[in-house]
């Protein structure tokens, strides 16, 4: 674990209340909570590129405007920091994303956990503050079932993950075989692109989708509780 979301993890389980208590949502932010594809998409244009999504993968997918070519994997890397660089410039939240989780508040504590360095979780968090999402947020590059597995000393009496890459969802399984892990794949296209959804994973196509298995998720937990 990185000092930086060892930091955060030390500060969530703070005087203010105790991660486990209560089941617990743990939500990923980019093409989830926050939109991703169309504003790197924009991004990308503005830069001279453009993304073309013939897989469900950025390397390979982007190409120079000015001659057609795929760009190096150094190049889709760099171009992703600069757009991680001016995030505030680009990205804004799907609209039922903030009332969804604001109404979910009522049966679970919501944390979001972004992927990226942590370097640049100042600049997501005064993004997500913008558009009032008050929830705590992680940053980490490290796979997401290690960080949660991490994250809290009692385990909630439910646990629910929502993310839209699959092998995020395969992560968590697989460090907390209980948890319920939702692949949430919100725009049509990345959805027809993307690896189709397994066991132990879900697929929702829509927040109303989310919402409507973490509630059922929770009510069950308790009756077999």
């Amino acid at each position: 674990m990185t000092d930086a979301h060892a930091d955060t993890i030390q500060a969530l389980q703070g005087a203010d209340h105790t991660i486990g208590h209560r089941p617990l949502v743990v939500c990923d932010v980019d093409e989830v909570v926050l939109k991703f594809i169309e504003p790197f998409k924009a991004f990308l244009r503005a830069s001279g590129h453009q993304l073309l999504l013939r897989t469900f993968a950025l390397k390979g997918n982007i190409f120079s405007l000015q001659s057609g070519d795929p760009v190096s994997s150094e190049k889709v890397e760099e171009l992703l920091t600069a757009f991680y660089d001016a995030q505030e410039d680009w990205q804004e939240p799907f609209a039922e994303a903030r009332p969804t989780l604001m109404a979910l508040q009522d049966v679970a504590d919501v944390i979001l956990l972004t992927a990226m360095p942590p370097r640049h979780q100042p600049m997501r968090q005064r993004l997500l503050n913008r558009f009032d999402f008050s929830f705590p947020l992680i940053a980490s590059e490290e796979p997401k079932g290690k960080v949660l597995s991490t994250l809290f000393k009692t385990a909630p009496p439910a646990l629910i993950f929502v993310d839209d890459m699959l092998y995020n969802c395969r992560s968590v399984a697989e460090n907390l075989p209980d948890a319920l892990a939702i692949n949430l794949l919100i725009d049509d296209h990345y959805r027809q692109t993307a690896p189709q959804t397994e066991p132990p994973a879900i697929m929702a196509a829509s927040w109303a989708d989310t919402e409507r298995l973490i509630r059922n998720h929770i009510k069950n937990a308790y009756k077999q509780a």
